[in-house]
């Protein structure tokens, strides 16, 4: 690969900055591009009904990018700043793929940031043919690393990892209805289908599938009417955190006891903010970052609500992209390049033993696979007892 050309006063459209969490950093405003600049690139929702996730995402990348500046970024000898480039695609995989290719042709990112498989999976298509660059892949959709793309790094567990220890917990007591009520787009009928096998597999009945879309239904009484009426014991649901918990909380009301399966969209600390704690009760997701014991987590929590907000809790969106910026970063010092693609994806399994432990927020990865997958070998999954207390059990994730 050529080297590329660090264009001076790059910009990116409003709507991308007024989602920043820091306008002169995260939208070229003040410093500008130079020379001693390294660009990482972000392609998110930043408007319309995904845009508090794709915001969790650029805040996370962000705050990396603010303690690397302080820290100072060296590599091949020259000192350099880094800056985050934001464009908004509205959760739209055309758009996606579109803003990464200008991301690294006229800004000259060489890694690209995309919080969504539709998006990863179109700009995959270009990243090494027709405009070479790292894509940092923020998805558990399995199918991301079985591309076979040489040029994507993806940051969070796969979904494929939960689905077994998830129906181990829930039918430890003989629990053997499970009523469908997941999020209705691909990725979650992905999962449901992974559940669905997994428990029948165990010789459970799976009853009807009343999926639906979490991004436009607001009324859920009726569908959760109709898992109820099959009388489960388990209920599987998940999407974004909001709506999942109003889903919750109406199936409480209309008195189910039974326990919850959550795919990993859902996040615990963000539920408890739109219902009452207990409707999670008897419920297994994903840990919430606040329960690591990794070195950085304190001071990540205490960054995010002095600089992004206090009113909402720190989630795995933001954790895993801020350690996963740092990753990329300390990948150029290994590889001693700020544009080569290439090497800086064959440099990550160094620079992940390299990278300061300020970084270590959730989870630290201790691996990438050869498919390019980071992975922690002591993942953990949360329990919420009956209770109330969080359980956590270990999570064995399948080789890729």
């Amino acid at each position: 690969m050529a080297p590329m050309r660090i264009r001076p006063g790059a910009t990116v459209t409003a709507a991308a900055c007024a989602g920043a969490l820091l306008a002169t950093s995260a939208c070229g405003g003040g410093t500008g591009s130079g020379s001693d600049t390294i660009v990482i690139g972000y392609s998110g929702p930043l408007s319309g009904g995904a845009a508090v996730y794709g915001k969790n995402i650029q805040d996370g990348l962000q705050l990396a990018i603010d303690d690397l500046n302080e820290r100072g970024v060296t590599v091949d000898g020259e000192e350099y700043r880094v800056e985050l480039q934001s464009l908004d695609d509205q959760y739209a995989p055309d758009a996606a793929a579109t803003n990464a290719q200008r991301l690294a042709e006229q800004d000259d990112a060489a890694v690209v940031f995309i919080p969504h498989a539709g998006g990863i999976q179109a700009a995959q298509e270009l990243n090494s043919s027709r405009t070479e660059f790292l894509l940092g892949a923020y998805s558990s959709d399995p199918k991301i690393v079985e591309q076979g793309n040489e040029l994507t790094m993806m940051i969070p567990p796969s979904f494929t990892s939960y689905a077994e220890p998830f129906v181990d917990k829930l039918t430890e007591n003989g629990e053997s209805k499970l009523g469908l009520l997941g999020t209705s787009s691909e990725y979650g009928q992905e999962w449901t289908k992974l559940v669905t096998e997994e428990w029948k597999s165990r010789g459970g009945q799976v009853l009807s599938d009343n999926s639906i879309d979490y991004a436009t239904v607001s009324d859920f009484a009726g569908p959760v009417s109709r898992t109820l009426a099959d009388n489960p014991d388990v209920i599987f649901l998940g999407g974004p955190s909001q709506p999942t918990a109003v889903i919750i909380e109406e199936a409480r009301r209309q008195g189910y006891e039974g326990s919850f399966l959550v795919m990993d969209q859902a996040k615990f600390e963000e539920m408890e903010e739109f219902t009452e704690p207990e409707n999670l009760n008897n419920a297994i997701g994903v840990k919430p970052v606040r329960d690591y014991d990794d070195p950085g987590t304190d001071d990540l929590l205490d960054a995010y609500a002095e600089k992004v907000t206090k009113k909402q809790p720190v989630t795995s969106e933001v954790a895993l992209n801020y350690q996963s910026a740092a990753i990329v970063v300390t990948a150029m010092q290994q590889a001693g390049s700020i544009d080569d693609s290439a090497a800086i994806r064959e440099a990550i399994p160094d620079a992940i033993g390299e990278v300061d432990e300020h970084f270590h927020v959730s989870g630290f990865p201790t691996e990438i696979t050869d498919a390019g997958h980071l992975r922690n070998k002591d993942l953990e999954a949360a329990y919420r007892t009956p209770e109330g207390e969080y359980e956590y059990l270990p999570i064995e994730q399948p080789d890729e």
